[in-house]
């Protein structure tokens, strides 16, 4: 067959509208869509417009994934698994962080999340494999604790920051200092990358990870009042990523937050809520924060049957409900193995045991497990 020599043939044969090259785009995996950035400046532009992330994560949202990360020598991965358990997995994306691999991971928001070790800060995005280090600000103290948040109304990213030391009074707490908030994509309006300072008004010590829920973040506290005869206790704090402003939440009568991490914020039912996260003979206690202006909660008392008959010997758990309603329970280390999870469907009161969770095969030194994931084509 003879070839067409005519040049306006050519161009209409491989002429494609641009609607329906963002419309292919945004049907693929955020891994594919980085490899594609390097085809063309307009592929380029279209796929880091903000008119085509919002396409992807508005999708995204009806799909929402576990997400599962761990780590093996230098290499943090990063593996997530479709909600509908047992069923479909997606890709395993993985992700090399620099220097220290014991990274101290926060839990996703909108595809985004924060990795921390003493003194270093990263951003990433697991479903591209793309991290970023935040710069250094300058403090009296080292340990940091950082949280991830974000605010829908300016559609900013923000972290904030503080670091943790030991007041000289051996009687008083460890309480945060140095509080400081960093906006990621500041570049984008042409402002200098920095971290501002901000205040603080109410002393107290991290004890928690955070979670970011309405446009704020949430994370479980220990408190010390200076009012005379009052001392440490446990509290829920708030900070409004908007506003940049902290907010004290009183938790209920005799619930306190338990050192050694076995106090956790999870989600249930879009709402935010403190659990043991230990689970021994299937109970789990959730207390729930149900209105956030009157600080009034909730409990709910969970009982998962055949409880011994699903987990054995080993400690499970509770991670929270994914939007279905559905409990996850996990163990922290990838043992025994073949790894698996334990997932409770409270409405038919039925445990199942979920085998063969795709990637996660060798016995890791720790995992980590978030619900509510969204895959992500954002550059960093």
């Amino acid at each position: 067959m003879e070839r067409s020599t005519n040049p306006k043939k050519q161009d209409s044969v491989v002429s494609i509208p641009q609607d329906l090259i963002t419309e292919i785009l945004a049907r693929l995996p955020p891994k594919s869509i980085a490899k594609l950035i390097v085809v063309s400046k307009l592929w380029s532009s279209t796929i880091r417009s903000k008119y085509f992330t919002d396409l992807y994560l508005t999708r995204s949202l009806t799909r929402l994934c576990v997400l599962f990360t761990f780590h093996r020598d230098s290499t943090r991965f990063f593996h997530s698994v479709s909600e509908e358990l047992p069923k479909s997995s997606s890709s395993t994306t993985t992700t090399s962080l620099p220097r220290n691999p014991l990274y101290d991971v926060s839990p996703p928001i909108r595809g985004l999340i924060c990795c921390q070790d003493s003194s270093k800060i990263v951003i990433s995005n697991p479903s591209t494999g793309q991290f970023v280090d935040l710069p250094k600000f300058k403090t009296r103290r080292k340990g940091i604790s950082a949280f991830l948040g974000y605010d829908s109304i300016k559609d900013e990213y923000k972290v904030l920051s503080m670091t943790v030391s030991q007041r000289a009074h051996k009687y008083k707490p460890v309480v945060s200092e140095d509080h400081h908030v960093f906006t990621l994509g500041a570049q984008k309006n042409k402002k200098k990358e920095i971290w501002r300072r901000i205040e603080c008004k109410h002393p107290h010590c991290p004890a928690t990870k955070g979670l970011c829920n309405n446009g704020v973040v949430y994370y479980g506290a220990w408190s010390y009042s200076h009012t005379k005869g009052q001392g440490q206790g446990s509290i829920i704090v708030g900070f409004d990523v908007r506003m940049e402003e902290f907010s004290r939440i009183k938790l209920p009568d005799g619930v306190e937050i338990k050192p050694d991490h076995k106090s956790e914020l999870v989600k249930y039912q879009k709402k935010i809520a403190l659990v043991d996260e230990a689970v021994y003979q299937g109970n789990v206690e959730l207390w729930i924060l149900e209105d956030v202006e009157i600080q009034s909660w909730s409990k709910i008392l969970v009982v998962v049957p055949g409880w011994a008959e699903l987990v054995g010997n080993n400690i499970f758990y509770c991670r929270g409900a994914i939007s279905s309603g559905v409990f996850i329970f996990t163990t922290t280390y990838c043992h025994p193995r073949p790894f698996y999870i334990i997932s409770y469907d409270s409405k038919e009161n039925i445990g199942t045991r979920v085998h063969e969770i795709g990637g996660i095969r060798n016995r890791f030194d720790s995992i980590r497990v978030f619900l509510d994931h969204v895959e992500s084509p954002m550059f960093l």
